[in-house]
């Protein structure tokens, strides 16, 4: 029986794992070992690792977690989770090895589709990039393209705002803007490309250029994307787990989701940055160690 059972490596995972362990917790870290940041070539935003990569920050978290002997990471997927009563669950792996704990954290982060442009792939994490809090810096004053099939990251617009005066909007065949917002941009020095996006061109990773289905090419050499991000795991509705408007886990501050004995943190509660992703993680390991000594404690 352990304690903790955490699912997912990430940031969110490796954090919350010592934070529990250091508080005498018998952790279980599972993790499946596909990191949705696998394609990212630097990480930035956290304090003494700014600039390391997502395989780096993984093997020194795995090795800061190696120093407790209250903490055990398996290579696995969690393919089921029971609660068979309060702080009492069943998880069985796709290994087939079966595991009991009082309290599992939900880490696993989330599922990213790109845009439907011909060979994305090889560029994004190079050239084209998802987040400007990430790499806004690298790309800052540049010419750059935004991708954006929809009008639910709108935002990002204005934010690339903030790191370059050069910007053009391509909705890949989608037509979604709508004349205000045609306005605003328009307002902004913001040009709009709504042909399809026949391919993209460059090499090794490199973007040169942008060819539309109109025979238009626009010159660029890097760009950003709005990507679709999934969260959906199975045992979430089969536990009863309360999901937000937005989509992602509902918590309190310290990761307690509506079931006593599930925690959450990390991007299944939302897209966030690596360092708030650890934070949530740490809040959650207080969070099970505080409710667990409030259950032990002894009172008249």
């Amino acid at each position: 029986m352990f304690d903790v059972v955490i699912i997912g490596g990430g940031p969110a995972g490796m954090s919350a794992a010592p934070s529990s362990g250091r508080g005498k917790m018998k952790v279980l870290l599972i993790d499946e070992e596909k990191p949705r940041n696998a394609v990212t070539r630097e990480s930035h935003g956290f304090l003494t690792r700014d600039g390391i990569t997502p395989d780096k920050f993984r093997e020194v978290g795995r090795s800061d977690l190696q120093k407790y002997p209250t903490i055990t990471i398996q290579n696995d997927r969690v393919q089921s989770i029971n609660q068979l009563g309060e702080h009492s669950f069943k998880l069985v792996t796709l290994t087939g090895r079966t595991v009991h704990t009082k309290n599992i954290v939900l880490a696993t982060g989330l599922k990213e589709t790109l845009p439907d442009v011909k060979n994305i792939e090889q560029f994004y994490g190079n050239s084209i990039f998802s987040c400007p809090f990430c790499d806004g810096w690298e790309m800052k004053d540049r010419s750059l393209v935004l991708i954006m099939e929809n009008t639910q990251a709108f935002h990002l617009v204005k934010l690339l705002k903030n790191w370059t005066d050069d910007l053009v909007l391509a909705t890949n065949g989608q037509y979604w803007l709508d004349d205000q917002q045609k306005e605003i941009l328009e307002l902004n020095n913001i040009s709009i490309i709504e042909e399809k996006i026949s391919s993209l061109n460059g090499d090794d990773g490199e973007l040169r250029s942008l060819t539309f289905e109109g025979g238009k090419e626009l010159e660029r050499t890097s760009g950003f994307c709005a990507t679709h991000l999934d969260n959906t795991l199975p045992f979430i509705n089969e536990l009863g787990i309360e999901i937000g408007e937005s989509g992602y886990i509902t918590t309190n501050m310290m990761g307690q989701t509506n079931i006593p004995g599930i925690y959450a943190a990390g991007d299944i509660k939302g897209p966030s940055q690596l360092m708030v992703s650890a934070s949530q993680g740490h809040m959650v390991g207080m969070g099970i160690i505080a409710n667990s000594s409030e259950a032990q404690f002894i009172t008249k």
